[in-house]
């Protein structure tokens, strides 16, 4: 769902299976391409509504924004990173190192990031959208640059920044959200303001470079400790708020010992579930979420 949200109406694709493939003999596609560019530079409602997506949550999820008006609220798209490296051509060659294809990674998912922002602020001009890229495949920059030199630290920071940038001139917030062991500068050097890990099962993976979360904080990036365990029924229904509570002070504790500011590691910090609850019975998955809920209004404040 989400990987087909990301790509709807994207000229050019289509997914067959998990795999992502660009037809360039695709009909119209020149022209539908001028209209993706002009939708990213113009980015007018006209413009965005030929490349909108459509999920069963939307009509909710507008009756709730419209109702309650929250000061943030989130949308998940597939980061660019990710999304490169599922892009192939109907030969089954990955295109990332390929500037063209790489613009229209980067379009494609600015458009429908710029489309949900001006939903939600048609609907409450004071929220912040909030668009949490999902980069599951950020743990394998390694291999993937040691396979093609063409894939540099820079090459990925240059897509992160662009999609950042573009979104952070409409009003927009940007998270980047990989729940397995990365390098987490490569995101903060982009210019992120929400970074998203597995604090359960990798929960050292930022103590390792606390200058660069300690100047990362000081800017006004914040943390999101995705703490709450969701692999299956049997862990979820032994949750207890005070288990977490005291997992997370552990592990954010952790991390101000390795350096970072006891202050801004505290007050900017979020929680949520651990990862996707699709599978889990209502029941539990509501679970999860009351005691990430509760967990977070726990955070202690620090003055």
């Amino acid at each position: 769902n989400l990987l087909r949200r990301t790509l709807m109406n994207t000229p050019g694709v289509f997914i067959q299976e998990k795999k992502v493939i660009f037809d360039n003999d695709a009909p119209n596609l020149k022209s539908k391409l001028v209209a993706l560019d002009a939708a990213f530079n113009s980015p007018t409602e006209e413009n965005l509504e030929q490349f909108k997506f459509e999920t069963f949550f939307l009509p909710k999820y507008y009756q709730i924004i419209e109702r309650i008006k929250p000061a943030e609220t989130v949308i998940n798209l597939i980061g660019p990173f990710t999304l490169s490296q599922r892009l192939m051509n109907s030969e089954g060659t990955q295109l990332l190192a390929d500037k063209y294809y790489r613009k229209v990674v980067i379009q494609s998912i600015c458009v429908k990031a710029l489309w949900i922002i001006h939903k939600i602020k048609k609907l409450s001009p004071e929220t912040r959208p909030l668009i949490i890229l999902e980069e599951p495949l950020l743990y394998k920059i390694g291999d993937i640059k040691r396979e093609n030199e063409d894939v540099t630290r820079d090459v990925i920071i240059n897509m992160f920044s662009k999609v950042i940038s573009k979104i952070h001139e409409y009003e927009g917030l940007v998270g980047i959200q990989c729940f397995e062991k990365c390098d987490w500068k490569i995101p903060i050097d982009s210019g992120v303001d929400l970074i998203s890990f597995d604090a359960y099962n990798n929960p050292n993976n930022l103590n390792i470079m606390p200058e660069k979360i300690n100047e990362y904080l000081v800017r006004g990036g914040r943390i999101n400790w995705a703490i709450v365990p969701v692999m299956n029924e049997t862990i979820v229904k032994s949750l207890s708020v005070e288990y977490i509570y005291d997992r997370f002070i552990k592990t954010i504790e952790g991390l101000i010992v390795a350096g970072t500011s006891e202050k801004l590691t505290y007050n900017r910090a979020t929680i949520s579930i651990q990862g996707d609850i699709n599978s889990l019975p209502l029941i539990f998955a509501e679970k999860a979420l009351i005691v990430a809920n509760q967990v977070s209004k726990r955070i202690p404040v620090k003055s």
